[in-house]
C-alpha cells in the first residue's frame, strides 16, 4: 500500500510539475518581452521605409507577439490536459511501469548532461 501511495504522490508531482512549467512560461516571456529588440523582417531594410512604416510595422510585431504568445500558452495547457487524460487511461500496474520508465529515462538524460559538462 505504502508503494501505491509513494507512485500516486509522485504522479501528482510530475503532473503538477508540468503545470508549474506551463505557468513559468508567461513569466519568461514577459522577461524576454523587456529584451526585445525592434527590428524589421529580412530585406525591409533595403527598401527605403519611412519611419512611420517602420514604426507601423513594429507595432503589428507588438500585437502579433502578443497574440503568439498568448496561444503559445494555450497550447502549452492543451499538451498538459492530454497528458493527463491520456494517464487516466491507464490501469496501476501500467502507471508504476510508466513512471519507472520515465524516472530511468531522466536518469539517463541527467547523466548525459553531467558527461557533456566535463
Amino acid at each position: 500500500m505504502k508503494f501505491l501511495t509513494t507512485v500516486a504522490v509522485m504522479q501528482v508531482a510530475l503532473l503538477m510539475a508540468g503545470v508549474s512549467l506551463a505557468e513559468e512560461a508567461p513569466q519568461g516571456a514577459k522577461k524576454s518581452k523587456a529584451k526585445v529588440v525592434r527590428r524589421l523582417p529580412n530585406n525591409y531594410g533595403k527598401i527605403g521605409l519611412s519611419n512611420s512604416q517602420k514604426d507601423k510595422i513594429y507595432g503589428i510585431q507588438a500585437d502579433y507577439r502578443t497574440r503568439i504568445q498568448a496561444l503559445l500558452r494555450e497550447l502549452e495547457d492543451l499538451r498538459t490536459q492530454q497528458s493527463l487524460d491520456i494517464q487516466s487511461v491507464l490501469n496501476e500496474d501500467q502507471k508504476k511501469e510508466l513512471n519507472t520508465i520515465l524516472e530511468n529515462s531522466r536518469k539517463k538524460r541527467a547523466a548525459a548532461r553531467a558527461k557533456k559538462k566535463k
